[in-house]
């Protein structure tokens, strides 16, 4: 039996995603021997339902039994229900090996077993609390804000300068894991941090400068803003 996962990121320990018709990959279980593969969903110039028909054309693709995602559009789950695929929704808060593990023992069949902890997300800015605003990148600004969306308390953290942008990158790569942030949110990112950054199981997005902490972290909960990926 394969189960697929709607996930912010291409390994296990990343979340799943928050919206269906929004995802970039989709990681897919055989149930059986818990291997996996990843599914990327072409952006479609990230129209929302062209998006949405490529996600449901990508799993459906893979023969699985059923879908383990966040929020989904009815007519998206109505979809996969006429293709005979069981739609697992309102998944938040956990990672995919977790919603994995919960699928095989449950199904996921109470609403309140679709719950899991509220990941910290991290915000690049020069300022502190929820009304800073984005104005440089990871690699420039040497700070961010870590904000926990289930309280909506934060605390400032302060990357120490370092004598090249590199080095800076690097330092606030370790402070953002070291945060325990699970979500970066950043105006722009070179390609090497935001691979580093994947690679530790940060799922990474850009919002606009200007914008505030609040503004970025409702956009992120809303599934607006855009996940930035770079293959391994």
């Amino acid at each position: 039996m394969k189960v697929a996962v709607a996930s912010m990121g291409t390994v296990p320990e990343a979340l799943v995603g928050v919206r269906f018709g929004m995802c970039s990959q989709f990681l897919v279980f055989d149930l059986d021997t818990m291997e996996y593969v990843v599914v990327s969903v072409p952006s479609q110039e990230r129209q929302r339902d062209r998006v949405s028909l490529a996600a449901i054309r990508a799993v459906a693709g893979q023969s699985v039994a059923a879908v383990i995602t966040g929020h989904i559009k009815d007519i998206c789950r109505q979809t996969l229900l006429d293709l005979g695929i069981e739609v697992v929704d309102g998944v938040e808060g956990m990672t995919v090996c977790e919603a994995i593990e919960r699928y095989r023992v449950s199904g996921l069949a109470e609403r309140e077993t679709r719950k899991g902890f509220i990941t910290r997300v991290a915000v690049v800015t020069s300022g502190e609390g929820l009304e800073a605003r984005l104005e440089d990148p990871l690699g420039v600004c040497a700070s961010f804000v870590v904000v926990d969306p289930a309280t909506k308390d934060c605390e400032a953290v302060r990357v120490a300068r370092r004598a090249t942008a590199r080095e800076v990158s690097m330092s606030g790569i370790r402070a953002v894991v070291e945060s325990g942030a699970g979500v970066l949110i950043t105006p722009a990112i070179h390609p090497e941090c935001c691979l580093a950054l994947q690679a530790l199981a940060v799922s990474v997005y850009l919002a606009s400068v200007g914008i505030t902490v609040r503004q970025a972290l409702e956009r992120y909960e809303s599934g607006q803003l855009q996940q930035v990926e770079y293959g391994f």
